[in-house]
């Protein structure tokens, strides 16, 4: 069949038109992963904000990450309510100490397994003009003073133990997003002892389930996503209620010095409720407290392999439901250091 000049014409332009968006989808695929410092090698290797990776390992790769935060403020109490006079104040400090173990089971990265370890220490001044320092000094005869105070606050010592232990999972489900990762996990307490189990507010097992998202704005700029759902279940015999914890944060990552430094500016809101058991009440659920913290963080990655991180946060929103105890929010500091390695 012989083509008119026309035909000539259209047929190449089609060629022409096929030829570019083949060329375009290709070019679309290898950008996707190749956004600087998040290609596919560093993509699983490296990229890791304030503690939590984004991403999943391959197979038979190993990481380690350490995170130690710690957390002191006044705790006001009044006459009667928040608007009330202030009869007295303690300096309430926490530490906890959070190491993961993954290990990658999957050759396309979509499967990670994990262990969790928790140790907690808790301490509540008499003196709030105390040092939130003094959470790390060692303490008497706890034991005594644990059973000499049944439900009653421990004040100028320090408490602390092996708090939880779990089971932890990564998965990329969307092969061709790796960048949305869900995570989740259940841990059981360890702590033996009503008493010292409640003063370590490790009286209860957990479970939870979260994502991470981040996308790229430009080669320095990239906004990071995460949400968690936690369940905190009753234990025999220590603490019989649910406790429910909700937690979402973003965060603005900058690298305008390459791969090696990393800042993140963020804010993070979370809200605990619990199931009512009064039948006064009008919700079946109630809120226990509610928080919005702003943060910022630094993380130094001398390697791939392994980097260091500092997180600081301050509370612009701070609401306990008790309404004789007030958070004092101009005495609120938070910090978390950590490191992560690769193996």
């Amino acid at each position: 069949m012989k083509l008119s000049a026309n035909s000539k014409w259209q047929m190449m332009l089609c060629c022409l038109s096929f030829c570019f968006l083949l060329t375009e989808t290709v070019e679309a695929q290898k950008f996707k992963y190749s956004i600087p410092g998040f290609d596919a090698d560093s993509l699983k290797e490296s990229f890791i904000v304030a503690g939590g990776s984004s991403t999943v390992l391959r197979s038979g790769q190993g990481e380690v990450i350490w995170n130690n935060s710690l957390t002191s403020y006044w705790l006001a109490l009044h006459q009667t309510d928040q608007n009330s006079p202030i009869i007295d104040r303690f300096r309430a400090t926490q530490f906890i100490s959070d190491i993961y173990g993954f290990y990658g089971i999957s050759e396309s990265a979509k499967w990670d397994v994990g262990i969790h370890i928790r140790y907690s220490r808790t301490r509540v001044d008499n003196a709030a003009s105390s040092s939130m320092f003094k959470v790390f000094n060692s303490s008497g005869d706890l034991d005594a003073l644990l059973e000499a105070n049944p439900g009653g606050a421990i004040f100028d010592e320090s408490i602390g133990d092996i708090s939880s232990v779990g089971l932890r999972f990564r998965s990329a489900p969307i092969t061709t997003d790796p960048k949305f990762v869900l995570n989740g996990g259940f841990a059981i307490k360890t702590v033996t002892g009503e008493e010292k189990a409640r003063q370590l507010a490790a009286d209860r097992n957990t479970a939870d389930i979260g994502f991470t998202y981040y996308k790229g704005l430009n080669n320095q700029t990239y906004y990071f996503l995460g949400g968690t759902f936690q369940t905190f279940f009753p234990a025999s015999g220590v603490n019989d209620q649910y406790l429910f914890n909700t937690s979402v944060n973003f965060s603005l990552i900058q690298r305008p010095f390459g791969d090696k430094w990393t800042f993140y500016p963020g804010l993070s809101y979370s809200m605990a409720f619990k199931p009512s058991q009064a039948p006064s009440e009008t919700s079946s659920l109630i809120r226990v407290n509610e928080f919005l913290f702003a943060f910022g963080g630094i993380q130094y990655a001398p390697t791939t392999n392994y980097n260091f991180f500092l997180t600081g946060g301050f509370p612009l929103i701070s609401a306990v439901v008790n309404p004789q105890q007030e958070i004092v929010r101009a005495s609120y500091s938070n910090f978390t250091l950590g490191l992560r390695l690769g193996l």
